[in-house]
């Protein structure tokens, strides 16, 4: 990326970066490179942005559906 003068990086939300992010974060910091990332974990991790579902709170919000869901077929 450096080599091709790349302006940026945009870090796809994906298992493949997500497991070494803090490698992914460094890699795009040493090499003066803007990022943002598809999961916030990376901006955690020291990562410029990112913008992406925040993941727990599609869990959070699934459980309310769920729930409202059974109670409204069991009332």
């Amino acid at each position: 990326m450096v080599r091709e003068r790349a302006n940026g990086v945009v870090v796809a939300a994906d298992p493949m970066f997500f497991g070494p992010r803090s490698q992914v974060v460094l890699l795009a910091a040493r090499s003066r490179l803007p990022a943002v990332y598809g999961q916030r974990e990376f901006t955690e991790a020291g990562g410029l942005m990112s913008y992406g579902p925040n993941i727990a709170d599609q869990f959070r919000r699934a459980a309310i559906y769920f729930d409202k869901r059974v109670l409204a077929r069991a009332g």
